[in-house]
């Protein structure tokens, strides 16, 4: 008996191949596109973290140009946003929430590219989902609750903290 031994693939060898490539390009592609999605998702919990210590610094800011005006009580300004107010990052003082208004990029004057509340955008300025809410409460006569909310997307980041007025301690 000749025994005759043939080179190459069967048609089921082929197709089991076939499906186990198919399955771990989908894996391949699947595990990229989550990755791509956590990526985004980190980049915008990160823009709202920048934009919610900012929110307290711009209260900070606030509290010290109080401090430097000898007339000025360190609080002026600031025990009006128990209701909510929002500020721009050069803003002097806070202005009352309503709805909020959403942050543009400024890409108008060039190479700024700063988080901005803008009035009246111009070609190159782009709205982002960001809205800012800074919220201040008396806790005490030298003491401030700061609580800073970024709302974006269908998401929420909160920044909290205490200011002192630090001179009387």
């Amino acid at each position: 008996m000749i025994s005759k031994k043939t080179k190459g693939f069967t048609l089921l060898e082929m197709l089991i191949s076939v499906a186990i490539i198919t399955i771990g390009a989908l894996g391949v592609f699947s595990a990229v596109a989550k990755f791509s999605q956590q990526a985004q998702q980190e980049r915008e919990n990160l823009v709202a973290a920048y934009l919610g210590q900012e929110g307290i610094e711009i209260v900070k800011n606030i509290r010290d140009t109080n401090w430097v005006e000898t007339a000025a009580s360190w609080k002026d300004g600031l025990t009006s946003c128990s209701s909510g107010c929002e500020a721009d990052f050069n803003d002097a003082s806070l202005t009352a929430w309503t709805t909020g208004n959403y942050f543009y990029i400024e890409n108008s004057n060039p190479g700024t590219g700063l988080y901005r509340y803008i009035t009246s955008p111009v070609s190159g300025d782009v709205v982002t989902p960001y809205k800012r809410k800074i919220t201040i409460t008396t806790v005490g006569a030298d003491e401030l609750d700061i609580i800073v909310d970024v709302y974006w997307v269908t998401y929420t980041m909160t920044v909290k903290e205490n200011i002192y007025n630090w001179k009387s301690l």
